[in-house]
């Protein structure tokens, strides 16, 4: 992940327009390159930082979608979640109790 993550050095960028803000600018062209980089950084961002820990598996059945779950009782990614989940259970009952 950490190799991914440096296939595209970035150099941080201070730009002056009405306020001032800093922004990471690429040194490579390569777009693939660029975009798996962002990707993986973004992904370590999420993983080490506060909500990190939040990160949880979505409950619906053969759902595999992670989301970061903001309400102690937050059990799917959507909220269509529940009613998936109640189907699942209703036509599937042996099938809904078992998991994915």
């Amino acid at each position: 992940m950490n190799n991914m993550a440096a296939l595209d050095p970035v150099a941080p960028q201070l730009s002056w327009s009405d306020t001032p803000f800093a922004s990471l600018r690429s040194v490579r062209t390569d777009a693939r390159a660029r975009l798996l980089a962002g990707y993986i950084r973004s992904a370590i961002d999420l993983l080490s930082g506060p909500d990190g820990d939040k990160l949880t598996a979505c409950t619906v059945p053969r759902c595999v979608r992670y989301f970061v779950k903001v309400h102690g009782r937050q059990e799917f990614c959507q909220p269509s979640g529940g009613n998936r989940a109640r189907a699942a259970r209703f036509y599937y009952p042996q099938r809904a109790d078992s998991g994915r």
